[in-house]
């Protein structure tokens, strides 16, 4: 993938992230690792994820000091950097505050695999304890990516979520499927006593349901949507 190309995947995955309720005032961040393993592609503060495009991406080196940042760097682009450092799997991180998967790791409750949604979290989400301040230094950041662990998910006590993933479109998926996951979990408490998928199905379900090449086409589709309800503005292809 070309350098252009990974930084409009960046602000593509913006755009849907704020359509799938990622959308919180000019908070939130996505960045994807560049094929040098040393840079990092980031979308840059002051601007809504529903109207990033590829000149809002900065580039940032994944060891470099806040402080020599380019202007409008986001406070929390530690967290992007410790993760990749602790994960060289990981090619994109995102970050937000999506209201059911906020709420709920505001609480004691115990995510469920009530739905193929939740089966993509087949290993259980894991929950970053610390102090629910913006994470802006290097060892918050990597108490952040120490409770990561091999997770795709964590979720940020009183803060928000942080989503790693293998390509930025993995990555968007797993976010989409996290708030959307919970959402239904949450449905499902007021309705009833939650019955989740039996643990002997997640594995054959999981397999099939999350198979390479799957993740395209959904991102596929979200693009065209955002075409056709005139939330593409400003990006490739729109006249």
């Amino acid at each position: 993938m070309s350098h252009e190309a990974l930084i409009e995947q960046v602000a593509w995955a913006c755009r849907i992230l704020a359509d799938e309720g990622y959308e919180d005032l000019t908070l939130g961040h996505v960045s994807a690792r560049g094929e040098d393993d040393r840079t990092i592609q980031i979308k840059r503060k002051g601007v809504a994820l529903s109207e990033v495009t590829s000149a809002d991406v900065l580039a940032f080196d994944i060891d470099s000091e806040l402080s020599a940042a380019p202007p409008h760097m986001h406070l929390e682009a530690v967290l992007h950097q410790e993760v990749y450092r602790h994960r060289e799997d990981v090619r994109c991180v995102l970050h937000g505050h999506p209201p059911y998967a906020t709420a709920f790791g505001a609480t004691d409750a115990r995510f469920e695999p009530l739905t193929h949604d939740g089966v993509r979290f087949i290993d259980g989400l894991a929950t970053y304890e610390g102090v629910p301040d913006l994470i802006m230094d290097s060892s918050q950041a990597e108490a952040v990516a120490e409770a990561l662990g091999r997770s795709s998910a964590v979720l940020l006590r009183n803060h928000g979520v942080l989503v790693s993933g293998p390509s930025v479109a993995w990555a968007t998926v797993t976010g989409v499927l996290l708030e959307r996951s919970i959402q239904l979990q949450s449905i499902a408490m007021t309705l009833g006593r939650l019955q989740p998928i039996a643990p002997e199905l997640l594995e054959r379900i999981h397999e099939r349901k999350y198979q390479d090449g799957f993740e395209l086409e959904y991102w596929d589709a979200w693009i065209r949507g955002l075409r056709r309800t005139g939330k593409a503005f400003d990006m490739p292809g729109e006249v």
